[in-house]
């Protein structure tokens, strides 16, 4: 119990939310007391207007007395004056005067486990039915889930989650407001728990009686099961019966069918797995020549002469045989769900099949229900979308961070992020603001006008049609390098999306580094460089432009050929000990140890010279990647080193 004053204090906030409904009624007189902003723009009432004004009365005096049996009393209406699915909660107040008054606060319904459940019980039933209940055992209520929308035509209903009531009180509004006079006493003995709970353990309990429809009575049949799904609790269906013949038992199961089933279908079937026939529900306009009842293997070979791959045909015949199905929901399968190539036309190039159980019915125990939907639009956006899912997941492995972009409005989402980037994200909206923050905070000033210049969804907009991707390099104020890249993914609109990507390069750049300092400091003072491919016996010569190391010639002859003796300018008497540097005992111990191993020889000083001078030889034992390779060098000993 709360002081009405506590109400007072939240006006200011409560006046001001477009998206929150609150009033307070006085249990005197029904009259409002307090209401928000929203609830007189809505419904044009204030405080002294009467409750019908703004609510229900029914449902406001159902809520009241719940709220009166327990305190503060929650539920869901599916409509209502500011908008559909909305949760309620109602609360007793008394005013320091003494005076009773109801709160009804309305906020957006958000689902939770009895929504689950309610969908669940639908998805398994459907919604063909006139009415369906959940009844609750240990608790011994009726809660109802589905029933007419008021004022609607027959065959238009909405789900609801109404007030749960008694068993007790369900029961004895059934008999005397619906049921016809001459039914009542049969219908008591029906409804008696002892009935119920006989029935139920023989079997799914059902019978019928004549409901009050207008000024006219119309048989109905009420039915009480069990689900799996449902622990503790049972659900009660009702149907009419149409026991004047109006219309045929297959004409009833059809519009059942259609009513509990999408509509996006193009075609509908009711196959007999036991008498393997079909009948259709639904015809389809373009596959021609289906009989309107026949038998199933008729029904799939008809079928199968559109689909053009011969697996495919094969495919469709063998999982939409009447065996095939009757086995698969034998064994627990929801539905059989296959795709397939179609020749319906250049548009219609897919088609989905698909085989469920159908709705809860009397007769349907052995039979299912055969579909057939267009998808085409659907593969091709999901041919894309696996394209693009595939990049995404290779560049994810790979880079440190990935941005996903849209670039009609600039927001983006990460992919892959390290911790402590992870506010970026949070705090701007678009790619833009996020990368000029990033460029102040962790890019080098010298290195920041490529954020401005570049990387900005304009720039990448302005990238070249024929470019894949653009990328740009640049160092962190913790002196670390990073690349970065833009990969577009265009549509035939232009480019709608765009992966950026930040990779960690200071590995390759200190290799670089690195490898620019040798040449600039080694390679430069040797006059003759070669390399031995030891797995080929071939043997190039190296030349050092200034920048980088390349392979200039190839020698015509292997190492250990007798041409190569007679070719090589060292002097014969150290010929013997220059080819022990390419021995296999040699090498094989070398390659182990990563030796480097340096000796003097007797070298011709130029081509076609015969003037020998002492060289020093450097030999490079370098494998790499299973590769083995030797780096021979060679410097004049005499020449002077700067």
């Amino acid at each position: 119990m709360r002081d009405m004053k506590e109400f007072w204090g939240m006006m200011n906030v409560l006046d001001n939310a477009d998206d929150v409904a609150i009033f307070v009624v006085s249990g005197r007189d029904s009259r409002l007391l307090y209401c928000n902003h929203l609830v007189t723009v809505v419904t044009n009432a204030h405080a002294g207007s009467h409750v019908s004004q703004v609510w229900d009365m029914e449902d406001y005096q159902k809520a009241n007395t719940r709220c009166n049996e327990g305190g503060t009393y929650r539920y869901v209406v599916e409509q209502s004056p500011f908008g559909q699915r909305r949760n309620v909660t109602v609360s007793k107040v008394v005013w320091s005067m003494g005076i009773l008054a109801y709160a009804f606060l309305l906020t957006a319904h958000v689902d939770d486990k009895e929504e689950e459940e309610r969908e669940k019980i639908f998805s398994i039933l459907g919604q063909s039915y006139r009415h369906i209940f959940l009844m609750d055992i240990i608790k011994g209520e009726m809660t109802t889930l589905l029933k007419p929308a008021a004022g609607s035509g027959e065959g238009h209903y909405r789900p609801v989650y109404y007030h749960p009531v008694r068993y007790d009180e369900w029961k004895k509004n059934l008999i005397t407001e619906h049921a016809h006079p001459d039914d009542t006493e049969q219908l008591y003995r029906y409804l008696e728990p002892t009935a119920l709970r006989e029935g139920l353990e023989r079997r799914d309990y059902s019978f019928q009686y004549r409901r009050r429809n207008g000024e006219s009575f119309c048989w109905t049949e009420l039915r009480f099961l069990r689900l799996p799904e449902l622990e503790g609790r049972i659900v009660v269906t009702e149907r009419d019966v149409d026991e004047d013949n109006q219309t045929s038992n297959q004409q009833w199961q059809n519009e059942v069918i259609l009513r509990s089933i999408s509509n996006n279908y193009r075609s509908i079937y009711l196959l007999d797995l036991a008498a393997h026939d079909y009948v259709t529900v639904k015809q389809d306009e373009l596959l021609f020549g289906i009989p309107a009842e026949g038998s199933i293997e008729t029904l799939a070979q008809i079928v199968s002469e559109i689909i053009p791959d011969e697996g495919q045909k094969r495919d469709f015949i063998s999982s939409f045989s009447a065996g095939f199905l009757a086995a698969a929901f034998e064994g627990g399968a929801e539905n059989v769900v296959r795709e397939y190539n179609s020749l319906l036309s250049e548009n219609l190039a897919w088609m989905g099949v698909n085989a469920l159980k159908p709705p809860y019915m009397p007769g349907m125990e052995n039979k299912c229900v055969l579909t057939f939907m267009d998808i085409t639009e659907h593969k091709r956006v999901e041919a894309e979308r696996n394209e693009k899912n595939i990049i995404v997941d290779v560049l994810s492995s790979r880079y440190k961070c990935v941005f996903f972009s849209n670039m009609t409005d600039g927001s983006f989402h990460s992919i892959q992020i390290p911790p402590e980037f992870r506010y970026i994200e949070k705090q701007f909206n678009t790619i833009d603001g996020a990368m000029q923050h990033y460029a102040r905070a962790y890019v080098l000033e010298q290195y920041r006008d490529v954020f401005k210049n570049q990387i900005t969804r304009q720039r990448i907009l302005e990238n070249p049609e024929d470019s894949s991707r653009r990328e740009c390099i640049y160092r962190t104020v913790e002196n670390t390098w990073i690349r970065l890249h833009v990969y577009p993914f265009r549509d035939d609109s232009g480019m709608s999306e765009a992966l950026i990507v930040f990779e960690d390069y200071s590995d390759v750049m200190e290799q670089r580094e690195m490898s620019q300092m040798y040449n600039a400091a080694l390679l430069a003072d040797y006059d003759y460089m070669f390399e031995y491919d030891v797995e080929n016996d071939q043997v190039y010569s190296l030349l050092y432009d200034g920048e980088r190391l390349v392979r200039e010639q190839r020698m015509d002859c292997g190492i250990h050929t007798d041409r190569f003796r007679e070719e090589v300018p060292i002097h014969p008497d150290d010929m013997e000990m220059f080819l022990m540097a390419f021995s296999e005992e040699n090498l094989k111990e070398t390659f182990e140890a990563g030796k480097t191993v340096s000796h003097m020889f007797l070298r011709r000083r130029a081509e076609g010279s015969s003037e020998y001078r002492l060289f020093m030889y450097g030999f490079h034992y370098i494998a790499d990647m299973g590769r083995q390779r030797v780096l021979i060098m060679a410097r004049d000993s005499e020449r002077e080193i700067l």
